[in-house]
């Protein structure tokens, strides 16, 4: 959904700009559409993209074929919808005589079944071209990096049903012997090694208070809370507020 918003936000820029930013990836592209309108959107779309490069147009499975075994191509662009679903069969023939070429599905609709059908025939992504052409423009672009043109809706609910799949899967758990570690003893201080007026400045240094803050809550001067606050470090061997807390705590004095 993020992916749509951010796209849809910058559609004002032009399509060549859009190539302008990512240069030209497709060296040769099939478009397989027996709807001329949608083919000739496609066409232009890629043109935009690759500027100079092939893109050849068939309306069936048949002249696909045809063209795939007479000239190299990278990028298939395949309707979901060409009769007697040879969308699907076309899919299973590119991945099985050209795994070098990346295809690709698309409608005019989110049609769930179609969706499944070249994905499980092969295509590393689908299209909806119901959405504009700054949109698909983007989305091609992600093959360049190793990516699946996927409309955001598509993705979202393959997620799901994966996220669906994992939850139904019964895990058998595994079973750790839990072993008990006894906790090490607090190692007590000599009785009486802090003054009671130096543990409560201590208690107040491990809440975070500054020596002012300590100074006016406890009504003495910034220059007794200094001294009480260098005598603590003095007894506890160390050198800053945060060790003497640390110590404090290792030793149950802020309990």
């Amino acid at each position: 959904m993020e992916m749509n918003m951010s796209v849809r936000s910058q559609s004002v820029r032009p399509l060549s700009s859009v190539a302008q930013m990512y240069g030209g990836v497709f060296h040769a592209a099939l478009i397989v559409a027996d709807d001329l309108a949608v083919a000739d959107r496609m066409r232009r779309i890629l043109a935009e993209l690759a500027p100079r490069r092939r893109i050849v147009v068939a309306s069936s499975r048949a002249e696909a074929c045809n063209l795939l075994a007479a000239l190299p191509y990278d990028l298939a662009l395949v309707d979901m919808r060409l009769p007697s679903k040879d969308g699907i069969s076309l899919l299973h023939h590119v991945r099985q005589n050209y795994p070098g070429i990346e295809s690709v599905g698309m409608s005019d609709t989110d049609d769930q079944e179609l969706v499944g059908a070249a994905i499980a025939a092969g295509a590393i992504g689908y299209l909806l071209t119901e959405v504009d052409d700054i949109e698909l423009a983007y989305l091609l672009r992600s093959v360049e990096r190793g990516g699946a043109p996927m409309d955001s809706r598509i993705a979202r609910r393959i997620l799901g049903s994966i996220a669906a799949s994992a939850k139904a899967r019964t895990i058998e758990p595994i079973r750790v012997q839990e072993q008990r570690e006894e906790a090490p003893p607090v190692e007590k201080l000599p009785r009486g090694l802090l003054s009671p007026r130096e543990l409560k400045v201590l208690r107040l240094i491990a809440q975070g208070w500054s020596n002012r803050q300590i100074a006016d809550a406890v009504y003495l001067s910034v220059n007794t809370i200094e001294f009480h606050a260098k005598s603590i470090y003095r007894k506890l061997s160390v050198k800053s507020r945060t060790q003497a807390v640390h110590e404090a705590m290792q030793h149950g004095l802020l309990n």
